[in-house]
């Protein structure tokens, strides 16, 4: 697994980047954006001296395990506060009684928080990590 820290043109749509960076390299489905950078990992990244020359800003970082892990656990916590969401709607509108289920759903929010802020440290991150679907 390779890690990649793309920063984008300045001006430019960075999504525009990546979209061409996909055809050039199979990539994983999430990665992460971090003061205006983008990284994200593949299983094998192109010539990295092609890529300069078509105009990308790019270079391999050393890949940590905690990356991946931080990127899972953003992952799980957006489908965590969608449950929570669900469910408070079911509650809401549907006179549902599930008040165990939000309960068990918000523990686990709170358990992806502290494992998302761990992996933040772990990384010394200390800015607002955005989720990016590639």
């Amino acid at each position: 697994m390779q890690t990649f820290k793309l920063t984008p043109k300045p001006q430019s749509d960075y999504r525009l980047e990546i979209k061409e960076l996909k055809y050039r390299c199979k990539l994983e489905t999430h990665g992460y954006r971090l003061d205006k950078v983008v990284y994200g990992f593949s299983e094998k990244l192109a010539n990295l001296v092609k890529m300069h020359d078509a105009g990308f800003n790019i270079e391999e970082v050393p890949f940590v395990e905690a990356q991946r892990d931080l990127v899972k656990a953003l992952v799980e916590r957006g489908r965590a506060k969608s449950k929570i969401d669900h469910l408070l709607h079911a509650q809401e509108f549907d006179g549902a009684d599930n008040g165990d289920d939000v309960n068990k759903a918000k523990m686990k929010l709170n358990e992806l928080n502290n494992k998302i802020q761990d992996a933040k440290t772990a990384l010394g991150i200390t800015g607002t990590v955005k989720l990016l679907k590639f």
